[in-house]
């Protein structure tokens, strides 16, 4: 697994916000702009996506139908969704630690 902080390719900086763009039948885009100096930093597109504590319908909203048909097959991936959210950021902020970055 590989590791890293979104860093300005203009200016260095690593203190970036996201804005977040939703469009009807089309993935989510995520611009990534410096707060240093204004810059487009990345562009991200994401057809599924979780918003952590924010519940149920944030995750279904991004699905569409493709957890299933019953409400036991969207609530199973919701739950697996979370799990591996909540993994991943605790494995992620662990490996930055390791490699001496603050976090």
């Amino acid at each position: 697994m590989e590791i890293h902080r979104q860093q300005c390719q203009q200016c260095g900086s690593r203190n970036a916000r996201n804005i977040l763009v939703r469009e009807a039948d089309a993935p989510m885009t995520i611009y990534v702009r410096c707060l240093g100096c204004g810059e487009l930093v990345a562009r991200y597109q994401l057809s599924h996506y979780y918003h952590h504590g924010k519940g149920i319908e944030s995750f279904l909203r991004s699905l569409g139908s493709d957890a299933g048909e019953s409400g036991r097959d969207y609530l199973a991936e919701f739950q697996r969704t979370q799990d591996q959210a909540v993994r991943g950021y605790e494995d992620a902020l662990r490996k930055l630690q390791e490699q001496g970055n603050d976090v």
